[in-house]
């Protein structure tokens, strides 16, 4: 059932980035994923919410339960292995399915063209960043709005999107969660200087 929405999902993707969203019908969308009309309307009510996808079609729930029990024992407050977590839960990700997120990355590219995308995006993507920090915070024991957590998450968020990037544009062989690291890497570089002069 699962696989079935992600195929309808992962194909509506592929079809706006290369045809806008207005460019293709779900009779079309259908015909991709080998599917019926009445099939795709058991998933969704709509071609929009196919594009954008199931709440649950997010992290995978074995990635995450992972990430949540990788929190060291007996630690109080912001645990010492919480960047490492974080950045091992999104390099399992980014080696998933690099052809999936190549082409979500057209597709992102889409919706800043669309109005009627933009908007949908505008609603649910704040909506479903804040699960992911109450997750994080409910792992870390502090608060969801916690600076330091949402500094970090936006940050390792925002390597991927560059990653993304230059993995599409690079003809070298490195692949995505490779790239992802050295984006990391190079920020790190700054990061780590001093936040002050001596």
């Amino acid at each position: 059932m699962q696989k079935t929405r992600l195929s309808i999902t992962q194909h509506a993707r592929e079809l706006t980035a290369e045809h806008g969203f207005a460019g293709f019908t779900v009779d079309q969308l259908c015909a991709g994923v080998g599917i019926s009309r009445r099939t795709f309307f058991n998933y969704f009510a709509a071609k929009i919410d196919a594009v954008f996808g199931h709440d649950d079609d997010g992290i995978p729930a074995d990635a995450l339960d992972r990430f949540m029990a990788s929190r060291p024992a007996g630690i109080q407050g912001i645990s010492p292995t919480l960047q490492a977590d974080l950045v091992a839960l999104f390099v399992e990700l980014l080696n998933r399915d690099e052809q999936a997120i190549g082409s979500t990355q057209g597709f992102f590219a889409a919706v800043h063209r669309e109005p009627e995308l933009l908007e949908r995006m505008i609603k649910v993507g704040p909506e479903r960043q804040a699960e992911f920090m109450k997750l994080i915070a409910q792992r870390e024991g502090v608060e969801a709005s916690h600076p330091g957590l949402e500094l970090l998450v936006h940050s390792l968020q925002f390597a991927t999107f560059k990653a993304v990037d230059r993995y599409l544009a690079s003809d070298s062989e490195r692949s995505l969660a490779e790239e992802y690291l050295a984006v990391l890497t190079m920020g790190r570089e700054i990061y780590s200087q001093p936040l002050t002069r001596s």
